[in-house]
């Protein structure tokens, strides 16, 4: 008798403890998407004061240059922005087709090595309009699998006082935060593509030219 009284307690604490972790998860979810909501509204009111300025973001981080259609023409100038304090940097170059240009994001590991997180197309005035990640042989940095990415991703942050307008990086810190649910969504989605070109073609695909982007997530401020 007393131990079926325990059993039925155990199995009601367990119902209770699982329901109250469902709504401690479901509370978690709301609270990162209401975070990711309002900065994403950030990002709009800043493209808006840019605009009412008769700027954008494309015309901040071209520093004066004159817009080249050429990869290695890189802007604001060559070698980009790079924080020597958290080894985070971007730079920004134009050279493909539906979109004006990209910021390419990185990130360093504990060993110092490079490690390229995610693109940032914008058009021509200078709204973001898609996430992407991309194969090896475009930036020629380390592979790392999707989890590792993420844990970067989470601590990236380039010191706005880098650059003589603060609000382009100002732009690029809160887009990895504002975009935290897209970006480790193309991370896995990558993933699962190498994965499946491994599968079918019995090789690495890091130097095959025919790819140059592995995951994408567009992108629709309104």
């Amino acid at each position: 008798m007393e131990r079926r009284q325990f059993l039925k307690a155990s199995a009601i604490f367990a119902i209770g403890f699982l329901a109250s972790t469902k709504i401690q998860s479901a509370s978690i979810i709301k609270k990162t998407i209401e975070a990711g909501n309002d900065l994403k509204e950030r990002i709009i009111k800043l493209i808006a004061e840019l605009k009412t300025e008769g700027s954008n973001l494309v015309k901040l981080v071209m520093n004066g240059k004159k817009y080249v259609y050429d990869p290695y023409t890189h802007y604001p100038y060559d070698g980009g922005i790079k924080d020597e304090q958290t080894g985070c940097q971007l730079f920004f170059h134009a050279h493909r087709e539906n979109e004006y240009g990209h910021f390419h994001t990185f990130a360093a590991d504990e060993n110092g090595d490079l490690i390229h997180l995610v693109l940032i197309s914008m058009d021509e005035n200078g709204k973001p309009i898609a996430l992407a990640t991309v194969n090896r042989w475009v930036t020629g940095d380390k592979y790392v699998k999707a989890e590792i990415l993420k844990k970067l991703t989470d601590n990236f942050f380039i010191n706005p006082s880098l650059f003589k307008n603060s609000r382009v990086i100002e732009f690029i810190n809160i887009a990895f935060k504002a975009y935290r649910e897209e970006i480790n969504m193309i991370y896995e989605e990558r993933d699962r593509w190498i994965m499946n070109y491994v599968k079918n073609n019995f090789r690495e695909p890091f130097e095959d030219r025919e790819f140059e982007i592995l995951s994408e997530k567009k992108i629709d401020l309104g």
